[in-house]
C-alpha cells in the first residue's frame, strides 16, 4: 500500500510540474496587442495627414468629411491613440479666399455687453440674411460669474475690450481685409494700435508660432477647442476634441494639439477655452427654422449639455 501511495504521489507531482510548465509557457507567449491596431484605413485627406504627421493615431475607427457650405469643410475623426485612449475630434477648414465666407466674434444676444449664453443661442441671435451663420465655436476663457472674457474682444471693427488677465494669453483676429492671424499677448498692443482688427477674441497658450511647435508644460488630457491659421492668413482651421468620457473620448494634450495643426498645414495656432466650454455646432438647413443648428460634439458638462460661455467665433456667409 505504501509503495502504491509513493507511486501515486510521484505521478501527481509530475502532473503538477507539467501543468505549471504549460502555464508559464502560455504566459510568456503573450500576444502583441498592437498588432490589432490599424491606422491605414483613414479615408479623408485630413485624417491621413494626422496619421502621417502626428504619431498619435494607433487605430482608426472612423473618419468622414462633409461640406458645411462652399468654402467650409468639416472632418470628424474617431480613433484610438497609441497610448490606448479613445478620441473623437473635429477639424473644420475655412477658406477665407472665398468672397462669401468670413469669421466673426459673437457675444450673447448679438450684443455688446458681457454675460454668458450657449453657443446655440449666440448663433441664433446673430443669424440673419446677409449674415448667415454656418458653424460656431466657443472662444475665450471667461469669468464664470460675470461672463467677462479673459482677453480682448473686437466686433464689427469696434474694440469692446483690449485687456488680458494674468497668465499665458493670446488673441485670434480677422483683419479688415479678411485675413486671419494670431498673436501673443505681448504683441497685441501693436496690432491693436495699427487699426487692422475687424474681429478678435482672446485665447490661451500659443501652440505654434512661425511654423514651429511651442513647447508646453501642461500635459493633461482635456476637451479642447483651438484655432490655427495659414501663413498667408487665408485658411483657418478649428480643432475640437471631446474629452472626460473614457469610453468615447479622453481629450488631448497641448503638445498634441500643436502636432495636429502642424500636420494639416497651419503656420500659427492658439488654444481656446476647453473643458466643459468646448462646443462645435453646424447649420443643418439653409432655412431659418428654430432647430437649424446642431451641436456636433459632446460637451462634457451635465452629460452633453451646452455650457453658457462668454464669447464665440462664428463662420458666416456675407452674401
Amino acid at each position: 500500500m505504501k509503495t502504491n501511495n509513493k507511486i501515486f504521489l510521484k505521478i501527481r507531482l509530475l502532473f503538477c510540474l507539467f501543468a505549471l510548465s504549460t502555464t508559464l509557457w502560455s504566459c510568456n507567449d503573450t500576444p502583441d496587442y498592437n498588432d490589432a491596431y490599424d491606422n491605414t484605413t483613414a479615408t479623408t485627406a485630413v485624417a491621413q495627414k494626422l496619421v502621417a504627421g502626428t504619431g498619435l493615431i494607433g487605430h482608426m475607427i472612423d473618419d468622414r468629411t462633409w461640406t458645411v457650405t462652399d468654402g467650409v469643410e468639416a472632418t470628424e475623426i474617431a480613433y484610438v491613440s497609441y497610448e490606448g485612449y479613445t478620441t473623437k475630434m473635429f477639424v473644420v477648414e475655412v477658406d477665407l479666399s472665398n468672397p462669401a465666407i468670413s469669421i466673426a466674434a459673437s457675444l450673447p444676444d448679438n450684443g455688446t455687453t458681457f454675460k454668458m449664453q450657449s453657443m446655440t443661442r449666440q448663433a441664433l441671435a446673430a443669424d440673419a440674411a446677409g449674415n448667415k451663420v454656418w458653424a460656431g465655436f466657443n472662444a475665450d476663457f471667461f469669468n464664470m460669474t460675470t461672463g467677462v472674457p479673459r482677453g480682448p474682444v473686437h466686433r464689427n471693427g469696434v474694440m469692446l475690450k483690449n485687456t488680458f488677465d494674468s497668465g499665458e494669453r493670446s488673441v485670434f483676429y480677422i483683419t479688415r481685409d479678411k485675413k486671419a492671424a494670431v498673436a501673443h499677448r505681448d504683441d497685441y498692443p501693436a496690432v491693436n494700435a495699427s487699426g487692422v482688427i475687424q474681429e478678435a477674441v482672446g485665447g490661451g497658450v500659443m501652440l505654434m508660432t512661425e511654423g514651429e511647435l511651442v513647447t508646453q508644460e501642461e500635459e493633461g488630457l482635456e476637451p479642447r477647442t483651438a484655432v490655427g491659421v495659414s501663413e498667408d492668413g487665408k485658411t483657418v482651421w478649428f480643432l475640437v476634441v471631446d474629452g472626460r468620457n473614457w469610453s468615447y473620448s479622453n481629450g488631448m494634450r497641448y503638445q498634441e494639439l500643436g502636432l495636429c495643426f502642424q500636420s494639416i498645414g497651419a503656420h500659427d495656432a492658439i488654444n481656446l477655452d476647453g473643458g466643459g466650454s468646448t462646443t462645435f455646432l453646424v447649420r443643418t438647413t439653409p432655412e431659418f427654422t428654430d432647430d437649424r443648428f446642431k451641436v456636433c460634439n459632446w460637451p462634457c458638462d451635465n452629460g452633453g449639455q451646452e455650457r453658457a460661455v462668454g464669447d464665440g467665433l462664428l463662420i458666416i456667409s456675407i452674401q
